[in-house]
């Protein structure tokens, strides 16, 4: 009887430890324009070439734990799409909140106001992939997407203070 006991204690601490939590996966991630249809001055390769097709005009950090379900994402952005200085700036928290989970990506959406944002992030054999839309009526339309680099916590932590050079 106490072998059997003892034998099962020990089932229980063992699979305590197999049920650890979840690491965090850390990623950072150019912002590489792939489309602007933007019709306006404002927001329009013409107008800003630093918007053209191909250009790196942010960075953006993502916090999750790829849990193959609905999880929160916390989101760091370096630069905003129509400073050309970007990189003299610090990345802000821009987003913090629960990301749908299907088809192996990770995603969300909002309108604030009239602008429309979403933010996907996907998994492909230990790769990560994120796109980012903005879209506010014709005055802006741009999508942009690129290839993360899985970073570990020091890193990440240092590159949400400081940011990319």
């Amino acid at each position: 009887m106490k072998k059997l006991l003892g034998i099962t204690v020990l089932g229980l601490i063992l699979s305590v430890n197999a049920i650890a939590a979840t690491p965090f996966t850390y990623l950072s991630c150019k912002q590489i324009i792939k489309e602007n249809k933007s019709a306006s001055g404002a927001f329009s390769p013409d107008e800003q070439p630093h918007l053209s097709i191909g250009s790196y005009n942010g960075h953006i950090f993502y916090k999750l734990k790829d849990v193959k379900k609905k999880t929160t994402v916390t989101v760091y952005e370096q630069g905003m799409m129509t400073e050309t200085d970007w990189k003299d700036k610090k990345p802000d928290e821009t987003n913090k909140d629960k990301f749908e989970y299907k088809d192996n990506i990770y995603s969300w959406g909002a309108t604030l106001d009239s602008l429309q944002i979403g933010y996907a992030i996907e998994n492909i054999n230990g790769e990560y992939h994120q796109s980012m839309i903005l879209k506010m009526g014709d005055d802006l339309n741009l999508a942009m997407d690129s290839k993360c680099n899985i970073v570990d916590k020091k890193t990440f932590k240092k590159l949400i203070k400081n940011g990319v050079n």
